[in-house]
């Protein structure tokens, strides 16, 4: 008589993977299998922007990042093509005479060193 093996093949391989299986049904939620394990909640409802904020907010955007500014030991960096037409078209359209990409890539960058100055130096250290 043949002993059934039935179990043995419908149990899983889990015991060595901690990930389950895509067609599993121990899965936390596999209604959103395809929403990059994001959950469905209700984002809250954000705040109206007046229009004073607004030319506030871009009044302090042009002075920190769109003041023309002279580089003078300058350096030569390679961006990609899609990500300079961008930062062209914002010195361009938003910023007055004489901002360009070079000021406007200098700014942004003295802003990300000087944020991140504290934690650059721990990691430094590391």
């Amino acid at each position: 008589m043949k002993t059934n093996n039935t179990n043995k093949i419908m149990n899983t391989d889990n015991f060595n993977n901690s990930t389950p299986a895509v067609n599993s049904d121990n899965t936390a939620d596999s209604a959103n299998l395809f929403n990059d394990g994001q959950a469905n909640t209700a984002q809250p409802k954000q705040q109206r922007i007046g229009k004073q904020q607004r030319k506030s907010d871009f009044a302090e955007f042009k002075s920190t990042y769109l003041t023309p500014t002279k580089l003078v030991k300058r350096h030569p960096v390679n961006i990609e093509e899609e990500v300079w037409v961008q930062l062209e078209r914002i010195a361009r359209i938003l910023g007055d005479r004489g901002a360009n990409v070079g000021s406007y890539i200098n700014a942004v960058l003295a802003e990300h060193l000087n944020s991140y100055a504290d934690d650059i130096e721990i990691w430094r250290k590391l």
